[in-house]
């Protein structure tokens, strides 16, 4: 069925036409020229060929290429304004002057009020969502409102996804400040400042990629207040622990909304568990056919510790961290064609976590199995700049240079009790990194874009590792209290460019795109047992790989709502591997169908196969270290992995009945993959990649939002079910097909009485299970939620949140109470948290990875009570 793909054709299309200009001046009635009209035309058929927006005389300028059309619609509007629209002939003259007198627009008051009153508008591709209509005043940040606004929903880790696509970006009244480093704002920014939230479709910050009236990308915009301009504003946070546990929160937002420059200073200091580095975006790689695209590649770590961290906790309850981040960002005119953005933050954590876990590897009628008492502490530091320039030349030429710089040290302790052995892992790490952008966006005629992009990075890793252990050092044959150190340097340094032609005609958008990319890239170690060099252990993995390619793409529009995507990359490929010349053409096709908002909401059927070159990690020679008892090795290159893949996506969202559904279904077979041969011991994993043939996975997500008005309930429904196969070969074993299967399924409900209290109540419930050869292997944990808020009088509100766990025949109870004192017309606020009032000290948690069962004793943060008060000025 794939191979079908492979003759999907390309090629440049051309038509006869001749190029218009039509130009003239837009007054008002006592010919005075009105600034930032908007001057759009339309073909016969509706279809959008240009626009433009006038100056400060009112004057305006638009240039397309008519195909032989005997008349356009020019349609003209500005704010308080009425609208026009005219049609114009195109006859021989190839320069038209058409000059516009605008009408004042009055509007009145009731109408304004009811728009005011609202609490969702929707206006063609923005929503308004004012979110007094829907927070009970318990919401510290953004992030806390956000999670109850109608089609926006925020992951666990803090990502944020609005009308089922993860958010291109959070804008703050209208300018972004943070690019994808946004949960810095989401956060952090008190919500007692948010006035509107707005999500916007079919976004696109590109002024010249606006012509093509295309994007799938979504954006949130923020609205603040309206006294929160112009001036200085924001809020200092002190709170302590009283009476028993030493907890701490201190944190500063500061704020200044002005025309020319905004500007946020965003700072917190708390032991809650709260990390500051997982507010950082990592390197990011992000593929537009029609629009920017992104490329920053990351080098590949060697030595791994976990912190056996349960992330189905929240962090309060868990993790025993103390937190520290600074971040001041700001956005300004240099001219009024010139932006300039700059971000500056700093993350520090200090984690220490203790923890008790078994774990054993089911091998049929051999299982091997091991303990560990671990006791780890990680001090992880993240110092970064971003400067970004975007430069609005004229309405046919933009310009964006994004250079990123970071510092990332940190310094792991891990001492553990294996097995009755006392082992003692070191690693100290330096990473440094940088990143540059550089985006040249030329308009060259209505209808044609020429994006061109250029970009170079470089990321360096210096691990010096260490070890002392009785087995390892029996293994060595060498004294129980030797030390084995490792020493790893490995980094990748990179240049390319993409240059990009956009063709939008009629009905078709053709995309022609060469992109050419050349890195270096290193994976070394040295091995060393009382400071002697052990080669056997050593690898210096080198990898120079160029690579050429050609990317076309087509979007043809059958209908307004129902339109077909097809893309082909065609890539060549030239590496050297440790001195060994390999090459590498790669044809990678995908097909999509797409449907989008009917009446019975969206849907979009894809096609693809990928073929992807190994990471350098997978192309080691000798066996490395990875901690105290894993050890891997790389194999030879021969050919890339290959695998196929099927979407059916669904989603319907109706923001203003607060109803949504959002389901997809999606298939992988994998042809060839990256495997590896395990050889498990009573102390030692033994890893090798091999390239084998793949296994099978069905993946089947549904989610749907329903507020029911007559009796102000929302309920909420998550599905999520996985079947997977895979082929593993263990301990010479022939390669055996391990099967996995996953259920997991969430209930919510939410009140919108309007009474002194609300609640919120529901249940998750997970169950994994996988089998390997007859041996069947089974995990079921369940939870159930009910916090209730209860306002007492205007200025006291007081909320509970109650969690039970069922797992492995064990239940464990979390309850937290919160009152909050507000007092009217007052700038200060108080706060009183009592965490785990149970006082729960430990928690068991049972996961299910391949063939192996893991089960985990985590200590849990100790009942605190802790007193904050806020100020806001």
């Amino acid at each position: 069925m794939y191979k079908t793909l492979y003759f999907v054709l390309f090629c440049n299309l051309s038509l006869f036409s001749q190029e218009v200009s039509i130009s003239g001046k837009i007054t008002d009635n006592q010919n005075i020229g009105i600034l930032s009209a908007s001057v759009l035309i339309y073909d016969i058929n509706e279809k959008l060929l240009t626009y433009s927006y006038s100056n400060d005389k009112g004057q305006y300028k638009l240039v397309y290429e008519n195909n032989n059309d005997e008349f356009i619609k020019l349609k003209i509007s500005c704010l308080g304004y009425e609208k026009r629209v005219i049609k114009v002939e195109i006859n021989s003259d190839k320069n038209i002057i058409q000059n516009f007198i605008l009408k004042e627009k009055t509007e009145t008051l009731n109408e304004v009020i009811l728009d005011a009153n609202q609490k969702i508008k929707i206006n063609r591709d923005t929503t308004f969502i004012k979110v007094s209509s829907f927070g009970n005043k318990t919401e510290q940040t953004v992030e806390d409102i956000l999670k109850k606004l109608p089609g926006i929903e925020v992951t666990k880790d803090g990502s944020i996804k609005a009308h089922g696509t993860f958010i291109d970006k959070l804008l703050i009244e209208g300018e972004d400040l943070f690019d994808n480093n946004y949960k810095l704002l989401s956060n952090n920014l008190d919500a007692k400042v948010l006035d509107e939230v707005q999500i916007i479709d079919n976004f696109e910050d590109n002024p010249i990629f606006k012509k093509l009236s295309y994007s799938d990308k979504v954006a949130i915009n923020l609205k603040l207040k309206k006294d929160k301009t112009n001036i200085w504003f924001g809020n200092i946070t002190i709170g302590s622990g009283v009476i028993s546990e030493n907890r701490w929160k201190e944190s500063v937002n500061l704020g200044l909304l002005k025309k020319k420059i905004k500007l946020f200073y965003l700072g917190d200091y708390n032991n809650l568990g709260e990390k500051a580095n997982d507010q950082i975006a990592t390197n990011i790689i992000k593929k537009n056919t029609f629009g920017d695209d992104r490329y920053e590649y990351k080098s590949k770590s060697l030595f791994n510790i976990s912190s056996n961290e349960i992330p189905s906790l929240s962090k309060s309850q868990s993790i025993f961290n103390t937190a520290f981040l600074n971040s001041l960002s700001f956005t300004t005119k240099i001219k009024s064609n010139l932006t300039l953005r700059a971000l500056i933050y700093l993350a520090d954590d200090k984690q220490t976590q203790n923890s008790f876990s078994e774990t054993i590897y089911n091998l049929e009628n051999n299982p091997i199995s091991f303990t560990e008492n671990k006791y780890y502490t990680n001090h992880k530091t993240l110092a970064s700049s971003e400067i970004e320039l975007k430069y609005f030349a004229n309405e046919n030429n933009y310009f964006t240079n994004l250079f990123i710089f970071k510092n990332n040290p940190s310094n792991l302790i891990d001492n553990l009790n294996y097995n009755s052995n006392q082992i003692q892992q070191l690693s100290k790490t330096k990473n440094l990194t940088f990143y540059n952008h550089f985006n040249h966006t030329l308009s060259l005629s209505s209808n044609k874009i020429l994006n061109n992009y250029f970009y170079f990075g470089n990321d360096n890793i210096k691990e010096n590792s260490s070890i002392i252990s009785p087995l390892l050092n029996n293994y060595f044959d060498t004294n129980s209290t030797d030390k084995i150190n490792q020493i790893a340097n490995n980094s990748i340094l990179y240049v390319g460019g993409k240059n990009k032609l956009i063709y939008n005609l009629k009905n078709i958008i053709f995309t022609s795109a060469i992109h050419y990319e050349f890195n270096k890239e290193i994976f070394k170690n040295i091995f060393l047992i009382k400071n002697n060099s052990n080669s056997e252990y050593e690898n210096n993995t080198k990898i120079n790989h160029f690579k050429f390619s050609f990317e076309n793409s087509l979007k043809y529009n059958i209908s307004k709502k129902i339109y077909f995507t097809s893309n082909i990359t065609l890539s060549k490929n030239n590496l050297i591997i440790n001195s060994i010349k390999n090459n590498a053409f790669l044809v990678n096709p995908s097909v999509a169908l797409n449907i989008k908002k009917t009446g019975f909401g969206s849907f979009s059927l894809s096609l693809s196969e990928n073929n992807i070159l190994p990471k350098i990690n997978l192309l080691s020679d000798k066996f490395q270290l990875i901690n105290y008892r894993n050890f891997i090795k790389g194999t030879n290159y021969t050919k890339p992995e290959k695998n196929n893949k099927i979407l059916f996506n669904y989603y319907l969202f109706h923001d203003k009945k607060r109803f949504s559904i959002n389901t997809n279904l999606f298939y992988i077979k994998s042809k060839t993959i990256f495997n590896t041969e395990n050889t498990i011991t009573d102390n030692f994993n033994f890893s090798n990649y091999k390239l084998t043939e793949g296994g099978e996975s069905y993946n089947f997500n549904f989610r749907l939002v329903n507020y029911l008005k007559k009796t102000k309930l929302a309920t909420k429904i998550e599905i999520a079910q996985i079947w997977n196969s895979m082929p593993l070969k263990i301990n010479n074993n022939d390669l055996i097909s391990l099967k996995g299967y996953s259920n997991i399924l969430n209930f919510s409900t939410t009140t919108y009485f309007k009474l002194p209290f609300n609640i919120d109540f529901g249940f998750n419930y997970n169950y994994n299970q996988s089998k390997f050869k007859k041996l069947k292997t089974k995990n079921i944990t369940k939870d159930l939620f009910l916090n209730i808020n209860y306002k007492i009088s205007k200025v006291l509100l007081v909320e509970t949140n109650n969690t039970m766990y069922f797992i492995d025949k064990q239940k464990y109870s979390f309850n937290n109470i919160i009152i909050n004192h507000n007092p009217i017309e007052s700038k200060f606020s108080y706060r009183l948290i009592l965490n785990n009032v149970a006082n729960e000290s430990s928690y068991k948690s049972i996961t299910l990875d391949n063939y192996t069962s893991y089960k985990s004793n985590i200590k849990l943060v100790p009942r605190y009570l802790l007193f904050t008060v806020k100020y806001r000025f």
